[in-house]
């Protein structure tokens, strides 16, 4: 399950040289996880690290019960445009008996993820897709 969509432009997340070598040709987004990650640490929230995916960078915030992360990348393989949302996994007979409702952690880390999103450096425009 899916969260929105956090969109930003801002041009202060370098991409490093080489960085898509670790997920695909043109998708960035290291710079920008690693900020989020920071963010959430200062928030009180654990994030594990920050971990390459296909789409971008995936910053880890739990495991158990569910398995809840923060997928960061790049619009359109553009440099100043940013994506990230949040993503709740696993526990599918926890959900099937209604003891484990991801929705509503989605909902929390969405509202802090769009805190920070808005508040990111150099932050020219933000908004939200569904």
């Amino acid at each position: 399950m899916q969260g929105p969509c956090h969109v930003i432009r801002s041009s202060a997340f370098p991409v490093a040289s080489g960085e898509d070598t670790e997920t695909n040709p043109g998708v960035f987004g290291r710079s920008l996880a690693n900020y989020v990650a920071e963010q959430m640490r200062l928030r009180g929230w654990e994030a594990e690290g920050v971990i390459p995916e296909d789409f971008g960078y995936c910053v880890m915030l739990s495991r158990k019960p569910l398995v809840l992360w923060i997928g960061c990348g790049n619009r359109r393989e553009s440099i100043n445009e940013w994506i990230a949302f949040v993503v709740a996994e696993g526990a599918i007979l926890k959900r099937a008996l209604r003891m484990l409702d991801p929705s509503k952690e989605i909902g929390r880390v969405s509202e802090v993820l769009g805190e920070i999103m808005k508040s990111a450096p150099g932050v020219e425009e933000y908004f939200v897709e569904s």
